[in-house]
């Protein structure tokens, strides 16, 4: 079981590096990067992305460690699961309103609608109505308002820096760049050919593939060459590690411990771990990311005990109005819940 978290770990850091990498669309290459740039430093922008879990399966031993059933109920559930979220964002004064919808399918089908707004220093979220859990009517449609530097404080991180995180993004998103070259890992295909929406009119459109050629190379790319160096990327944004409640120390001691188990490692990944399927699409108008749509299957298995895991996922985005007025739906609202207000309602009344 061991052996199958650290395989897990390592897998997480890989698959979020590539995934901010290729969210960046000349050349292929260079035309990606330059697209997420300038997206990025968009003045506003509006967004529809979709998520979705297409296959989880895990260890039985993972399962027995807790409560079996319980355990493959849970798994059972966000199995199919689809998350969509409608937002818009603005860069100055910084402001992002966005609408979660969470469908989860089955005989009692589950779907909720989570609308929130964030700004600088402040998180809304508004109470939506849960089947199955009725709330309080004081509660139930109120917007909770969340203090961002004083829930940081509490859980002892620091003040979330926005531009820092962008600025690190970007920056890992150059870590790999840079060491994926464009004949192995990029492609342009055709409009037609890349399952964009009907009505996306793209300028060019850039794909990066990891498949069964190549992933022996991406393991050797990724272990000897990416990793190192995001970890040096990681240790030299200390204010970013902070807030994002990671310690130094631990990432100097993962820097360690992929040295010195190096070769335990790249066998591992590449005997252990099968990559079905990892491909990411971008397209590109007007020299901003107007799309971007990635796909993401694998299977991890441990020969000493036979168990099998097995993660696939995708998500689309897409992008419009960038560069235009922001139209929020809502407005700041002025009667919304503190947390500590929320912990009082739920609290029982002393002396029963």
């Amino acid at each position: 079981m061991k052996k199958f978290q650290k395989v897990a770990v390592l897998l997480l850091a890989v698959i979020l590096v590539v995934i901010a990498g290729c969210s960046s669309g000349k050349p292929p290459k260079e035309a990606l990067q330059a697209a997420m740039t300038k997206t990025s430093q968009a003045d506003s922008y509006a967004v529809k992305m979709s998520f979705g879990l297409d296959e989880l399966e895990i260890p039985q031993d993972a399962a027995m460690q807790g409560d079996a059933a319980a355990t493959a109920a849970i798994v059972g559930m966000i199995k199919d699961a689809s998350i969509t979220v409608d937002a818009v964002h603005q860069k100055d004064p910084m402001r992002t309103d966005l609408n979660m919808e969470i469908v989860i399918p089955g005989d009692m089908e589950m779907k909720l609608t989570v609308p929130m707004i964030l700004t600088e220093e402040t998180l809304y979220v508004k109470v939506p109505q849960i089947p199955m859990l009725p709330l309080p009517e004081t509660i139930t449609g109120k917007f909770i308002k969340i203090d961002l530097k004083e829930l940081a404080e509490q859980q002892g991180a620091a003040e979330l820096d926005t531009a820092a995180q962008q600025k690190l993004i970007k920056e890992l998103g150059e870590v790999l760049l840079k060491h994926f070259d464009e004949k192995t890992y990029f492609s342009e295909p055709k409009a037609e050919d890349a399952g964009l929406p009907a009505d996306m009119k793209a300028d060019q459109v850039v794909a990066f593939e990891i498949n069964e050629s190549n992933y022996p190379k991406t393991v050797d790319t990724i272990v000897n060459e990416v990793l190192p160096e995001v970890l040096n990327v990681l240790l030299a944004n200390e204010a970013t590690l902070k807030s994002l409640q990671l310690e130094k120390a631990d990432i100097e001691k993962f820097k360690t411990d992929l040295e010195t188990n190096k070769t335990e490692i790249l066998d591992t990944l590449k005997n252990d771990v099968k990559i079905n399927t990892l491909k990411a699409t971008a397209a590109i108008s007007d020299g901003y990311l107007s799309y971007q749509a990635a796909k993401l299957n694998i299977t991890a298995s441990d020969k000493e005990s036979g168990q099998n895991m097995k993660f696939g996922i995708h998500y689309d985005v897409t992008y419009s109005d960038i560069g235009k007025a922001p139209k929020f739906e809502n407005e700041i609202p002025t009667d919304a819940i503190t947390l500590e207000e929320l912990t009082n309602m739920f609290q029982m009344p002393t002396g029963l």
